[in-house]
């Protein structure tokens, strides 16, 4: 897991939401520490406010300053890694490969958080020879303020991430790490199953959120979004299904549950994306389920209709 330095490097690629909270916790626990050197990557307003003050962190009434040891945009000024975190969206994940190639090596792994089921497909053939992929997903509502200010909303804060039907020491390993940083972070050998968990969780919320222009927590307050909710996850369902991945059959309730224990204003980033006029993750939420649905000769009528309807709302929708 170590480069040639004698310091475990580990980088977090992209300080958004869910990058800054995982590094704004990484650098405050590891700030002292000899054998650990955070590296934020990251630019513009982001990098030039961290780089003269720090990351200002809240979540759960808890709030602090942490700076890490190396924050920069330049791949020479960050060198090799030995753990890369890509917290940046699923359509910038093969791209932002490609710019820091120079900072992985064979042996670097790399950690994701990404909502998407096609992550393995679409980052692996970037990587050097022996570099290690681990996929995750993260249960977290957490945004950027303001430059320099990262506030978790809502949401556990739990990263499960590893391989699929393999095991090695570096995942329980790098979980340590984690967890020594107070991030909920848990390694397993069944990835496939975690991210198909997520995805039923993430796609269909972020695909209502987005048509009603709501929160997480308001889906269930209104009979047309949770019947819409609802029916998305049992087409996603029966997609996995399709895919012969086996599937909870408490998964609709586990969802509804879920729902409930976000609080506050926490939307979905699809939502907030489209709302600022960004480049949305349409693809890996949306259009890679029908297209997969086709593939597999699997109808999923609520996935096309709801597409449409985004089309019609969101004129500038794009990947």
């Amino acid at each position: 897991m170590k480069s040639n330095s004698k310091k475990i490097r580990i980088a977090i690629l992209g300080i958004g939401g869910i990058g800054g909270y995982l590094g704004g916790k990484l650098a405050h626990h590891y700030a002292e520490h000899d054998q650990i050197e955070i590296i934020f990557i990251t630019r513009g307003a982001q990098l030039q406010t961290i780089s003269e003050k720090g990351l200002e962190w809240h979540s759960n009434e808890i709030t602090y300053r942490s700076k890490p040891h190396v924050v920069a945009s330049n791949p020479r000024e960050i060198g090799l890694i030995d753990i890369l975190i890509l917290t940046t969206k699923s359509f910038a994940a093969a791209e932002a490969i490609r710019e820091y190639a120079h900072c992985i090596s064979g042996d670097t792994t790399v950690l994701t958080t990404q909502n998407t089921i096609t992550g393995r497909t679409d980052i692996l053939p970037f990587l050097p020879e022996g570099a290690l992929l681990m996929e995750g997903a993260i249960y977290i509502s957490s945004s950027v303020q303001k430059p320099g200010k990262v506030v978790h909303l809502s949401g556990p804060g739990i990263w499960y991430f590893g391989t699929n039907n393999t095991f090695t020491p570096k995942g329980e390993q790098i979980a340590k790490i984690l967890n020594y940083a107070n991030i909920n972070a848990q390694y397993t050998t069944n990835t496939e199953a975690v991210l198909w968990k997520k995805f039923l969780f993430a796609s269909p919320a972020a695909v209502v959120t987005a048509l009603f222009d709501i929160t997480f927590a308001e889906i269930t307050e209104s009979q047309e979004s949770e019947y819409l909710y609802l029916n998305l996850t049992d087409e996603l369902m029966q997609l996995a299904r399709g895919k012969n991945i086996p599937v909870d059959d408490q998964t609709i309730l586990h969802n509804i549950t879920l729902l409930t224990r976000f609080k506050g204003e926490a939307k979905s980033s699809f939502l907030l994306d489209l709302k600022r006029g960004k480049p949305t993750e349409i693809k890996a939420l949306v259009l890679d389920v029908i297209a997969e649905a086709q593939k597999h000769q699997i109808s999923i009528p609520y996935y096309q209709s709801a597409y449409a309807q985004l089309q019609l709302k969101y004129p500038s929708l794009t990947c």
